[in-house]
C-alpha cells in the first residue's frame, strides 16, 4: 500500500522553508481579520503568499490545517499580552474574572476568530486538531497566572467550568441569540458561584 506522507512539522524545516510557510500563515491570518472563514480562499491565500497552491499543500493538508495555524498566531498575541500584563485584581477571582474578560474582548474585536474556533472544535483533520489541541493547552497556561496556587484537580475544574460556559456564551453570541454583555454576565456569573456563593 502507498503511504502519503502528511506535512512536515515545522520544527523540521530548513530555514528558507519556515520562512515560506510563516509567510503563507500570516497571509492567511491577514485575510481572516478582514474575512470570515468561509470567505477565506485557500487559492487567494497561495497567491497572496506568492507560492503556488501545490506549494501550499506541502506544508498544509487543508484549509482547516491552515487556519488552525494563523489562529495560533492569533491567540499567541493574546498570551503575551496576558504574560506581559499580569492579571489584575487582589483575589483569585478577580483575576481570573480580568483574564477571561480580556478573552472575550478579544473576540469582540474580530468574531471570525471565534468562527475558527468552532471549525476546529469539529474538524476531522489530525493536523488541524492537533493544532487546535495546543492553543488549549496554551490558554490554560495564560489562565494559570490568575491561580494562586498549581493547576491542580481542583482548579482543572474551575478551569473548565468557566471556559465552558464561554465557549457556549460565545457561540451563542456569533449566532445572534446572545449580546456580547451575556457573554460577560455569564462568565462573571460562573465565577461569582464557583467563588462566592454559599448556600443558604
Amino acid at each position: 500500500m502507498l503511504h502519503i506522507a502528511g506535512p512536515p512539522a515545522p520544527e523540521t524545516l530548513r530555514h528558507d522553508q519556515l520562512a515560506r510557510r510563516q509567510r503563507i500563515v500570516r497571509t492567511a491570518l491577514r485575510a481572516l481579520a478582514s474575512s470570515d472563514v468561509d470567505q477565506v480562499r485557500i487559492s487567494e491565500v497561495a497567491r497572496d503568499s506568492g507560492v503556488a497552491l501545490g506549494t501550499l499543500y506541502r506544508y498544509f493538508a487543508s484549509k482547516e490545517h491552515l487556519l488552525a495555524a494563523a489562529f495560533v498566531e492569533w491567540q499567541a498575541a493574546l498570551n503575551k499580552k496576558l504574560e506581559k500584563e499580569p492579571p489584575a485584581g487582589e483575589t483569585e477571582a478577580q483575576r481570573l474574572r480580568d483574564v477571561f474578560h480580556q478573552t472575550i474582548r478579544a473576540f469582540q474585536m474580530q468574531p471570525q476568530f471565534f468562527g475558527v474556533m468552532m471549525m476546529l472544535s469539529a474538524t476531522t483533520d489530525t493536523y488541524a486538531d492537533d493544532v487546535y489541541q495546543s492553543v488549549s493547552s496554551q490558554f490554560r497556561e495564560s489562565v494559570q497566572t490568575a491561580l494562586e496556587g498549581p493547576l491542580d484537580e481542583d482548579h482543572r475544574a474551575i478551569f473548565t467550568t468557566i471556559n465552558s460556559v464561554l465557549e457556549s456564551s460565545l457561540r451563542a453570541w456569533v449566532r445572534n441569540r446572545a449580546t456580547i454583555q451575556d457573554v460577560y454576565d455569564n462568565v462573571d456569573n460562573a465565577i461569582r458561584l464557583i467563588y462566592e456563593y454559599t448556600p443558604a
